[in-house]
């Protein structure tokens, strides 16, 4: 996923701020892009205070995911239905994501704020256990008669049942801890995220 929301500003200290403001802001980020919430904390640290931004984020990042799903399982491009179905899906598996934010280090004139993930099982318990046997079910059972359209919706739409049986009892890996860096900018100071911390997040969210 683009983690856009790593472009908004950290405010940094003020009479509001949370004590931990970078915990706080990576938490924000976190919570915002997968389970599509924000707290009052949040906005308080950040430059935006524009709850529609926040929302828009989340739909991005939901956008972001199904084109990646139609990348990795060898689909041109999604039809409104078969996109609709996946959009739905990754709202609810964004639901079972697990990740543990934990207090700021400080640093000079940056913090660092370790993440522990549970990278979800789901979809890669899908590959390893049925993807094979269903691919093979689908090839056998398209017809000659069928469109290009009609076969990705029904190829899709098996897919995302799949997934959403294993959504019943998810299943995690082992944790992933990985770091993020919150940096003061000598310019202005407000705060900002540096590196490829948030991308690192990501990948490990859903494991593929």
């Amino acid at each position: 996923m683009i983690l856009l929301l790593s472009s908004l500003f950290l405010t940094g200290c003020g009479p509001d701020t949370p004590p931990d403001f970078a915990q706080v802001y990576v938490r924000g980020i976190l919570d915002t892009l997968y389970l599509g919430e924000y707290s009052e904390d949040f906005l308080s640290v950040t430059d935006t205070k524009d709850p529609a931004l926040l929302e828009a984020e989340y739909e991005t990042g939901l956008e972001t995911e199904a084109s990646y799903f139609a990348y990795y399982f060898g689909i041109d491009e999604l039809t409104d239905t078969a996109k609709e179905r996946v959009l739905d899906m990754y709202r609810e598996l964004y639901q079972l994501a697990r990740y543990e934010v934990h207090p700021s280090v400080a640093g000079e004139n940056s913090y660092t704020v370790d993440v522990t993930v549970e990278p979800l099982d789901v979809i890669s318990r899908v590959v390893a256990e049925d993807l094979d046997a269903f691919a093979a079910e689908q090839k056998a059972a398209s017809s000659g008669d069928m469109t290009g359209e009609e076969y990705q919706e029904r190829y899709v739409q098996g897919l995302v049942a799949l997934i959403q049986a294993k959504m019943n009892e998810p299943g995690y890996h082992e944790p992933v801890t990985l770091t993020v860096e919150v940096t003061e900018d000598p310019e202005d100071g407000l705060y900002y995220l540096q590196g490829n911390g948030l991308a690192e997040i990501d990948e490990q969210i859903i494991r593929y």
